[in-house]
């Protein structure tokens, strides 16, 4: 392995999610999920013992931190015999949606194939991934893309056009797995979803935001009800699109201008926790 390697963990965020629970296998997706220009950044070197550090300290550094679980899971099954000391620079918040923790554990599988010359296929990595959670798979491609099943069906969608974001997560964050028990899914039409992906494939900005979609949203939103003021908020400021990502509780709202992004982004930067302008990566 080379003495130390480093990587950028990127975030995303959920242009439409449809969930359902499945008796048998569990929660069913399809996504239309895209990469953003936000990113972690994750160190990796050689250590006697195994040892995580981040730049937060509300975040574990031990087991439970995914980070942690990839390791032991990549270890175990190729049998690397070597710990590591990992050192994760966050700017990804924690419980947001942004799957910050899924990008993470996706560099490091990345890293350790590389390092260690494992010559992983593309079904081994997502495979892998898939032990770890259900943002993990589509983190290690980072392309805009339909993703299904359990979050291992990945179809990259052809996209081609400048689109900003603004994106504001309160002080409170959701927790996925605690979430994802009191979920109740229902029947959707998935007409809108259809229309977002050609949209997408056609550089129609006012397709795609006119179908932003979230399943999590109503649910979320009940619970927490100063996100219903921050959408609205975004929405007052002239954001389209405005939506929830993934499970919460970062709100994104979208525009074909980086100027308004920037002036919308100086309006509201001191009034949240997180607040962040970007553009979604092609």
């Amino acid at each position: 392995m080379a003495p130390s390697m480093r990587r950028k963990a990127y975030a995303k965020i959920t242009l439409y999610l449809h969930a359902e629970k499945k008796e048998e296998t569990g929660l069913h997706f399809k996504n239309v999920i895209v990469p953003i220009d936000l990113f972690d950044m994750v160190y990796l070197e050689v250590n006697d013992t195994m040892h995580i550090e981040t730049d937060k300290k509300y975040l574990p550094n031990d087991k439970r931190n995914t980070v942690y679980k990839t390791i032991n899971i990549m270890k175990h099954t190729y049998k690397i015999k070597d710990n590591f000391k990992v050192r994760i620079i966050k700017n990804i918040p924690a419980q947001s949606g942004l799957g910050g923790g899924s990008a993470d554990a996706a560099a490091v599988i990345h890293m350790l194939n590389e390092s260690y010359n494992l010559n992983m296929t593309e079904q081994e990595l997502l495979s892998m991934a898939s032990r770890i959670d259900e943002d993990t798979p589509y983190c290690l491609f980072n392309k805009p893309s339909l993703v299904q099943g359990s979050g291992n069906v990945i179809e990259p969608i052809a996209f081609d056009m400048d689109l900003y974001y603004v994106m504001v997560k309160p002080p409170f964050g959701t927790s996925t797995k605690s979430f994802l028990k009191r979920f109740v899914s229902e029947e959707k039409d998935n007409d809108k979803m259809d229309t977002l992906i050609n949209a997408m494939k056609q550089s129609d900005y006012k397709g795609i935001h006119e179908n932003t979609h979230n399943d999590f949203q109503q649910t979320v939103v009940k619970k927490n009800s100063q996100l219903k003021k921050v959408i609205q908020r975004l929405e007052t400021l002239g954001l389209k699109g405005v939506c929830m990502t993934g499970s919460g509780t970062c709100i994104y709202g979208l525009t074909d201008s980086k100027k308004e992004a920037i002036k919308i982004y100086e309006k509201i930067v001191f009034d949240y926790p997180f607040v962040k302008y970007g553009q979604i990566q092609k």
